[in-house]
């Protein structure tokens, strides 16, 4: 509900490049999936977001639907040997988890911003 309330362009951009739901400027992330303490432009303290395992759970619900349905489509049409499924798929899981993993944490830090900032109104 929070997030439909902001601007959709202003949630692209900082979901997808990770920037500060705060001023929008600057990266929210130390490494790659490394959150910052502070901002370093508006001083935005990250710390008091407590985001817990929420974005590890939903990466893994998300990526674990994918590869599942893509398990079971090539196995139910074309029925290669395992040693075929598990170079396909045991990469593509990795890669997928790697790709999902930055925007989905940046999409609860949104989020609990958002939150946080109703809540202080």
């Amino acid at each position: 509900m929070y997030l439909l309330k902001s601007n959709f362009s202003r949630l692209f951009k900082i979901v997808i490049l990770g920037l500060c739901p705060n001023c929008v400027n600057s990266s929210t992330f130390t490494n790659l999936f490394i959150t910052k303490k502070k901002c370093e432009k508006c001083s935005e303290n990250y710390s008091g977001y407590h985001l817990g395992d929420a974005d590890t759970f939903f990466v893994i619900l998300i990526v674990g639907i994918i590869i599942m349905g893509g398990v079971l489509y090539t196995e139910f049409n074309y029925k290669p040997d395992l040693v075929i499924q598990l170079i396909i798929w045991v990469p593509m899981t990795i890669l997928l988890s790697l790709l999902i993993k930055r925007p989905v944490k940046s999409l609860f830090l949104y989020s609990a911003y958002e939150i946080k900032r109703s809540n202080e109104v």
